[in-house]
């Protein structure tokens, strides 16, 4: 995948495939926390650091760790391969992108001074996720056959885009948790266990995904339903103050 095989009909299919989360995400988030012009500003560094990251993974990635002769060292295990493409070069190296920057715009809203985060953290975890899951969605829905392509369509909206969201948005509400701590190794510790449970949530999904079999699949889906639960009930405590809901 490079950026240049992107074309307008890619993007759009791509842009589609985003934008029922775009609304969601408008229509959740409190009106009376931000300004409109602060919320339009938000969504589109968000979206500017997703697709960025994407663009360094793809781009600039050979440059930070050159290919080297590996044929002694490759795995022969489809399931130890597995592993390694779902929780490394999936999980670690697209959540470091795009946790990258979430903190690096969200750093400029929060109170330096204390290092506490301000609520629209949200906004810009859950565009920077949109952001990539856009220019990844363009590609692999182009990337089918046309008979294949509104299948493919449906597949990344319903479940792709809605993983990376999840996963982002569940690191920005812990981001939101460290704000009750006092001292900052203890902050630091806290976002620490977030980026690892970022990589561990993007590198479970993949696992069970990547052999595209119906039992991956609905496992992969009850995951992402219990993770929706969570999120839920921390944005109603973090984001609206509100009690969390019952289960």
């Amino acid at each position: 995948m490079k950026f240049e095989d992107l074309t307008p009909i890619s993007l759009l299919w791509g842009f589609f495939s985003v934008l029922p989360w775009v609304y969601a995400l408008w229509a959740s988030f409190p009106k009376k926390e931000i300004s409109f012009s602060k919320l339009i500003l938000l969504s589109l560094l968000g979206l500017s650091g997703g697709i960025l990251s994407t663009y360094l993974i793809l781009e600039v990635n050979p440059l930070i760790w050159p290919d080297v002769d590996i044929t002694a060292r490759r795995p022969k295990s489809l399931l130890t391969q597995t592993i390694h493409f779902a929780f490394i070069q999936a999980g670690m190296v697209e959540e470091s992108f795009k946790i990258f920057f979430i903190l690096l715009i969200s750093f400029f809203l929060a109170r330096k001074s204390k290092l506490e985060w301000d609520k629209g953290i949200f906004l810009v975890a859950g565009f920077t996720a949109l952001g990539f899951a856009f220019i990844e969605n363009s590609y692999y829905i182009m990337s089918e056959i046309p008979e294949r392509r509104l299948e493919t369509y449906l597949g990344r909206t319903v479940h792709s885009s809605n993983i990376h969201l999840l996963i982002n948005l569940c690191f920005a509400l812990f981001c939101l948790k460290s704000n009750e701590i006092e001292a900052l190794p203890g902050k630091l510790a806290l976002m620490g266990f977030a980026f690892l449970l970022a990589v561990v949530q993007h590198g479970v999904v993949d696992f069970f995904l990547i052999p595209s079999s119906n039992l991956g699949g609905w496992i992969a889906t009850a995951m992402f339903v219990g993770i929706w639960v969570w999120v839920v009930r921390d944005f109603r405590v973090w984001v609206l103050g509100k009690d969390p809901m019952p289960i």
